[in-house]
């Protein structure tokens, strides 16, 4: 079972992660790959010994599950044969059954764990340092989980994957599990799914715009401290009893956008996200909201090379000419 069980790094830390198939696909958390489009996993080096490049693979971040915190790699150049982790079924555990959890807590890596199910709760609601409060189906454990371990599996008796450890409670020494039947839910989903819940940030909507000049506000701009201008978030909406077109934290002040979204028509009915995801000034990802979606249906890399625009002046001029062709922005930082 080991095997299956990558070790998960990035800019900002790293995490455990479970091997899904013969694709080299992997689940983690999505707090472990946070904004990150790009990871590395590195594989069990046999009869321990130490880690070395050639264990560590470059994998993409397919999707993202922000609500049950779940993320989808997928590794670039997998070696030629790996061990991966058949999915279990969540109908068949039951409280008091042994489980066991693989992963890297405070960088011991590969540790296994073993503990019991004290409860599974549906429709439970946590959050992280990310501050986005999460919803999920979890598995409720009384197995040691440690930072490091995010992102590993929880396993049955039989090897199989049950759900992936995310969170614990301070003080208690219970841990939770995102269940199984979440997981194949995220992995039968096309596209990612954001969160719209953050945890302690109450914004305060001060400043409105009626770009069209048809008498109803499309544009709010608001604050997390209402006394410190510019606005760190801006709501825009398509139509008078539209739905909201997208909302994103961050700044606005000059500098480059990270994520801007135009509109082909005056309808806002085809919308196109361009995506710098990692903050370069270059666009790395385009994504397309069909007619009547409220997610982004497909995404697609631009054939050349496109770069992003000045904020203040692309808002200044949008006002003016009484009209705006982005609902989101979001400012490298």
């Amino acid at each position: 079972m080991a095997p299956a069980v990558v070790l998960v790094l990035t800019n900002e830390g790293f995490g455990s992660g479970a091997i899904l198939d013969g694709q080299g696909h992997v689940i983690t958390n999505w707090h472990v790959v946070g904004a990150n489009p790009l990871v590395v996993v590195v594989f069990k080096p046999k009869d321990g010994t130490e880690l070395t490049k050639e264990l560590a693979f470059l994998a993409t971040v397919e999707k993202i599950d922000q609500v049950a915190d779940l993320a989808l790699l997928k590794i670039h150049t997998p070696p030629k044969t790996f061990t991966y982790l058949p999915l279990g079924d969540v109908s068949t555990l039951a409280v008091g059954q042994d489980v066991y959890a693989i992963g890297h807590p405070e960088g011991e890596v590969w540790t296994y764990t073993k503990g019991i199910i004290s409860q599974i709760r549906p429709n439970y609601t946590w959050s992280t340092n990310e501050d986005v409060v999460h919803r999920a189906k979890v598995i409720q454990t009384q197995t040691p989980v440690n930072p490091g371990s995010s992102g590993g599996p929880l396993l049955d008796d039989s090897g199989r994957l049950i759900g992936i450890n995310s969170f614990r409670s301070q003080g208690e020494g219970l841990n939770y599990a995102v269940a199984v039947d979440e997981i194949q839910a995220f992995l039968k989903r096309e596209r990612s799914r954001e969160s719209l819940l953050r945890q302690s940030r109450k914004p305060q909507c001060k400043e409105t715009y009626d770009t069209t000049g048809q008498g109803w506000t499309n544009i709010v701009g608001c604050y997390t401290l209402a006394s410190t201008p510019p606005p760190d978030l801006w709501f825009v909406y398509r139509g008078p009893r539209g739905p909201l077109a997208y909302g994103a934290l961050g700044s606005v002040v000059k500098g480059e956008i990270d994520t801007v979204i135009s509109s082909r028509d005056q309808q806002w009915q085809n919308l196109e996200y361009y995506m710098d995801v990692d903050c370069n000034g270059t666009i790395d990802l385009i994504g397309y909201m069909d007619k009547g979606s409220v997610e982004i249906d497909r995404y697609r890399v631009p054939e050349t090379t496109l770069r992003m625009v000045t904020l203040a002046k692309e808002l200044d001029n949008a006002i003016k000419r009484g009209g705006i062709p982005y609902s989101t922005l979001r400012v490298c930082q």
